[in-house]
């Protein structure tokens, strides 16, 4: 068996070293490469676009939402008002979590559109795409209490 010169910990000379150098440079690398990898399998100019049209739809939403809440007269406002508040903070969550993504007409189109190539945005779209169902039937049955004469 060969011997070899060791270093300080043990492992011959220069190999922990050199691990270290190239553990850096990938590092320094991937801070580069920021969350896009190449691993990435989406169109990485195409879900920026998606993206940023969900975030314009996001903000205004909680435009929408928050002149509802400013809006609400009658002998339930406080309960509609607090209604809207929520989806308005809700809207707001969305728009925030697009933006630390990246700086997005349907999401369940976006959510085909990614599939398997970028999972981490998809799984984030199918979140706000659930929490956007639940507005939806929120607002039929606040319509439908309020008012007999609008579908359930």
């Amino acid at each position: 068996m060969a011997s070899k010169t060791r270093g300080k910990r043990g492992s011959p000379k220069g190999d922990f070293l050199s691990d270290i150098q190239e553990l850096r440079r990938r590092a320094r690398q991937h801070i580069d490469d920021g969350a896009v990898t190449a691993g990435y399998g989406a169109d990485r100019e195409k879900v920026i676009a998606i993206l940023n049209e969900a975030l314009a739809t996001e903000i205004v939403c909680v435009l929408r939402y928050k002149r509802h809440y400013f809006m609400a007269t009658g002998i339930h406002h406080n309960a509609v008002a607090e209604e809207f508040q929520q989806h308005a903070a809700e809207e707001q969550g969305h728009a925030d979590r697009i933006a630390e993504r990246i700086a997005i007409e349907s999401y369940g189109e976006i959510v085909r559109y990614l599939g398997e190539r970028d999972i981490t945005s998809r799984r984030m779209m199918e979140e706000i795409l659930a929490v956007e169902e639940e507005h939806a039937d929120d607002l039929r049955d606040l319509l439908a209490t309020f008012d007999p004469t609008q579908p359930a």
